[in-house]
């Protein structure tokens, strides 16, 4: 849509004299603005990197001078002026980019001194960014530290409340539109009572004067919602500039991690953020249609897939969602792949399950909900402790098991013997042991492909066939053994030794030789 739109206004950006001070004609001006604001309204929704991107890529595009001075210019507007919450961002990086680098003139100094205020007084408060610290004075003089780390600074108390929501509220006294805000804001905290810490910060200078507001006008009585007045009336603390408060009201909402999700709010918009934070989003996980979907994205890897193949896949979908702000679209996908790796077989697939259950489930700030715990991470947490039994490079666990060992015979046959074996000494340079049930097609085929192996180039090679279903029947013991020691939730397990007993693969597959060797980094 791009091309398109830079190709339809072709002939209203003709070249006009490149003259200092020249402008383009009010007709050409008009058309370059309309169609400038039509694609940045068709993008509005879009993440707010794209709309940089696309912001950048139209005003490159642009060969004369003066059509990339109007079209920047209209783009730095349309974005100040915008309703929609956060793109200012992309007018801070207009500045940032084009304007104050000289790359892009703007009409006069004047002009160019107001974007780089603007951009100064915004950078640091934009959406998605951790809260600026700021120190701060109750109504006893006492400093008070808000969304700082922890220095041990003498005199100065840290207050904000671990996993909890703050709202900041910046007004004055003498601000009228502060009255009818301060009005909503308190009606709304005492009828809501958000388990959340309202910071309610004073811009002004007159001490009497605050706490005469404090009293009459901000006397919030709530059980969940706690209340804090400050002030900073030597400006010490640079909240103007941190929080681009040159007006008031200012109105921010912080998350638990300390993050800016809401900015430049008013009461009614910060209740409805608020209430969509805090009410619990119920979310299935691994329907048939994720599955689906997750096939179509690892079948051009096929049979050689690797771990970082998958893990790559998983870090894509964390910055295309979670880093974006969009943290309910990466916590269904994330969930859905976990699922999914869960009833994958393969080393490759199960070294990416636990990469992923390290690094975007456990460790992951977005899982944090009662569902959260329910459907994902106490699945994880189950995950991960089977995941880690009888890890590569280990000794296999001294168990002695009821079973069946194969090696080469003579010509192209296979001995067998049946009785109690050492799962780390079976003699074979390489062996495979493979934990089966009966009536398993894919256990019968892996038997199958190991009679194979041995028939083929097996010399060296045993095969420990494990039946877990005649353990559980005549050796219970033996079988809550292996089952405390493996991985047996899914069968067939087929794991590899060496002549040591060290184990040396973990979930492979006999059938196909491209999986003995997955490939895992």
């Amino acid at each position: 849509m791009v091309m398109l739109l830079l190709l339809q206004g072709v002939p209203l950006m003709a070249r006009t004299a490149g003259r200092d001070g020249a402008e383009l004609d009010s007709a050409k001006a008009e058309a370059v603005s309309a169609k400038v604001r039509e694609y940045l309204d068709a993008i509005i929704t879009r993440p707010v990197e794209v709309q940089m991107q696309e912001a950048d890529f139209l005003v490159g595009s642009c060969s004369d001078s003066l059509v990339r001075q109007a079209v920047a210019l209209e783009i730095y507007s349309y974005y100040t002026e915008s309703k929609v919450m956060g793109v200012e961002a992309v007018a801070v990086h207009m500045c940032d980019s084009w304007f104050l680098p000289g790359k892009v003139k703007m009409r006069s100094d004047m002009e160019l001194m107001g974007a780089r205020m603007f951009a100064e007084f915004n950078r640091q408060s934009l959406i998605g960014m951790q809260a600026p610290e700021v120190v701060l004075k109750d109504s006893l003089g006492n400093s008070m530290r808000l969304f700082g780390t922890p220095d041990g600074a003498p005199g100065v108390q840290e207050l904000t409340g671990k996993g909890r929501y703050s709202i900041l509220y910046f007004y004055a006294t003498d601000c009228a539109q502060c009255r009818l805000e301060t009005i909503m804001l308190r009606n709304i905290i005492e009828n809501d009572d958000f388990p959340a810490d309202l910071y309610a910060v004073c811009t002004g200078r007159n001490r009497a004067e605050w706490l005469r507001y404090v009293r009459l006008q901000m006397d919030i009585n709530t059980s969940n919602t706690r209340v804090f007045h400050l002030w900073d009336p030597h400006s010490e603390s640079d909240f103007q500039i941190k929080y681009g408060i040159l007006q008031t009201p200012g109105l921010f909402l912080v998350d638990p991690q300390g993050k800016i999700i809401g900015r430049r709010l008013d009461a009614m918009a910060m209740e409805q953020l608020l209430k969509r934070e805090l009410t619990p989003v119920e979310m299935e996980y691994g329907s048939e249609e994720s599955a689906k979907f997750y096939d179509k994205v690892f079948a051009p890897f096929g049979d050689s897939i690797k771990c970082s193949d998958i893990r790559l896949v998983a870090d894509h979908i964390e910055k295309a969602t979670a880093a974006n702000g969009d943290t309910t679209l990466f916590k269904q996908m994330t969930g859905d792949l976990m699922y999914y790796l869960t009833n994958r077989r393969g080393d490759a697939y199960k070294c990416a399950l636990d990469s992923l259950i390290r690094n975007q489930i456990l460790s992951h700030p977005a899982w944090r909900t009662a569902d959260d715990s329910l459907k994902v991470t106490s699945f994880a947490l189950i995950l991960e402790d089977l995941l880690s039994k009888a890890p590569e490079g280990s000794p296999i666990p001294d168990i002695r098991v009821n079973g069946t060992l194969k090696k080469p015979g003579p010509g192209n046959t296979v001995k067998s013997k049946e009785g109690k074996f050492r799962l780390g000494k079976t003699g074979g340079k390489t062996s495979y042991i493979i934990f089966h049930t009966e009536g398993c097609p894919v256990c019968k085929a892996e038997i199958e492909a190991a009679d194979s192996l041995l028939t083929g180039n097996g010399k060296g090679i045993r095969v420990l066939l494990v039946d877990m279903d005649m353990l559980f029947s005549s050796y219970p013991g033996q079988a809550q053994a292996l089952f405390d020691a493996f991985d047996l939730t899914a069968m067939p397990l087929v794991l590899s030794t060496d002549s040591k007993g060290t184990v040396t693969g973990r979930y492979l597959s006999l059938v196909k030789p491209a999986l003995q060797d997955p490939g895992q980094d």
